[in-house]
């Protein structure tokens, strides 16, 4: 297997892992409303997502048209085996937990705009009709 592949392998596993440090920081920042935090963080996460797709654009043109499956699988090599299935398991759990935190962001912001709703008055002015209710 080409020693440069074998790098590029281990260093998306790395960034991957940050990642998911990222997402579970975010997740915790959510919950406990440290919007400053969750601010920062989505900086972070930003440049994080660039980097990974930095390496990913190399890693598809050391592979060019094979699939890397088919080469990790002609890999003599274990630990490029077990480092692809951490991958594997890797992009699992960020999928898992992005979804987790867009659910309760989007709860968050439905619940904040349903409270909004409430407070702000009605634009339109209160008449009443012939049964006696209100518009």
């Amino acid at each position: 297997m080409n020693p440069e592949l074998k790098l590029v392998i281990f260093e998306e596993k790395k960034l991957l892992q940050d990642l998911l440090e990222l997402l579970e920081k975010q997740y915790e920042a959510v919950v406990n409303k440290e919007l400053m935090t969750l601010e920062k963080l989505t900086e972070t996460i930003e440049n994080a997502g660039k980097n990974l797709a930095a390496i990913e654009i190399k890693r598809r043109s050391l592979v060019k048209e094979e699939k890397f499956s088919e080469i990790i699988a002609s890999s003599e090599d274990d630990h490029v085996k077990e480092v692809y299935e951490e991958i594997k398991s890797l992009l699992h759990n960020l999928e898992l937990q992005k979804n987790t935190n867009d659910t309760i962001i989007k709860q968050n912001l439905f619940f904040t705009n349903k409270m909004i709703n409430v407070i702000k008055p009605s634009k339109s002015a209160g008449t009443y009709n012939s049964y006696g209710k209100t518009r």
